[in-house]
């Protein structure tokens, strides 16, 4: 989850502008340098849309019936990161709302006090064993879940500048193999398990140096417990590094 969130930051933090063709008077510029496949610069769901720019990401629902949406800031040039909501008459920014906002200088410090959430998920890997999954009958299949480039290239096409996930493309890209041992021609990363139709857990393959392949897995209940017990420990972490809003009067990108 770190590493996620790492690698956001990274790709926000690092992309050049472009002005942005709907939002004029939030100053929402997006990124010109797309850093999705087929070139997309956002994500688009069945019920929202995700778009990436130089330094943010916007999120827009379905259900903002007059372009209502939340702005994720990082906050290069300002030193201060925040999460706000914009409301919207006739297409025009309104208001904002100012929901979360943090000073860049303590990121370092917020994500240390996270640093034993990844000790704690790295514990929930299992070694996986081709004769433990014969024996109990559990069968395996990739392009399930779309995180690498390579699937979610195949699964999706480009519509309005954004990804959108194509039915019939997702569909062609899954792969189940007739036996266990063609695991082993799967690329490095990440497949699902199921057993009886039922999905059980996330695999893992990792090529280790000398071309060792290693196979490990984590059970779906474990990583629901996990998410579980650890959403509130974050969202009381990032409270205790964030900014007051009585003092956001000190920090001009928080003046709305």
């Amino acid at each position: 989850m770190v590493a996620i969130i790492i690698t956001i930051y990274d790709n926000l933090t690092t992309s050049r502008w472009l002005p942005s063709p709907t939002c004029r008077a939030c100053e929402n510029d997006y990124m010109h340098r797309p850093i999705l496949p087929h070139g997309a610069r956002g994500i688009e769901g069945d019920n929202f849309a995700l778009q990436f720019g130089a330094d943010k990401i916007v999120f827009v629902t379905r259900s903002a019936a007059n372009g209502e949406h939340y702005t994720f800031h990082a906050g290069p040039a300002s030193g201060v990161l925040d999460l706000h909501e914009t409301q919207m008459t006739s297409g025009r920014s309104e208001q904002h709302r100012t929901l979360f906002a943090m000073r860049r200088d303590d990121i370092p410090a917020a994500l240390g006090e996270m640093t034993p959430l990844l000790a704690e998920l790295l514990a929930l890997l299992r070694p996986l064993r081709l004769g433990w999954l014969k024996h109990r009958d559990i069968g395996i299949a990739r392009g399930i879940d779309l995180i690498s480039d390579e699937d979610i290239a195949a699964a999706t096409r480009k519509r309005k500048g954004r990804l959108a996930v194509d039915p019939e493309l997702y569909q062609q890209n899954i792969f189940v193999p007739e036996f266990l041992e063609q695991v082993y021609d799967f690329p490095d990363g990440t497949f699902a398990l199921f057993r009886r139709r039922r999905r059980i857990g996330i695999g893992f393959k990792t090529t280790v140096a000398g071309g060792d392949v290693r196979l490990s897995w984590i059970k779906l209940t474990d990583l629901m417990r996990f998410g579980r017990i650890w959403e509130p420990k974050v969202m009381t972490a990032l409270a205790s590094f964030a900014i007051p809003s009585e003092r956001y009067a000190d920090f001009p990108p928080l003046q709305h």
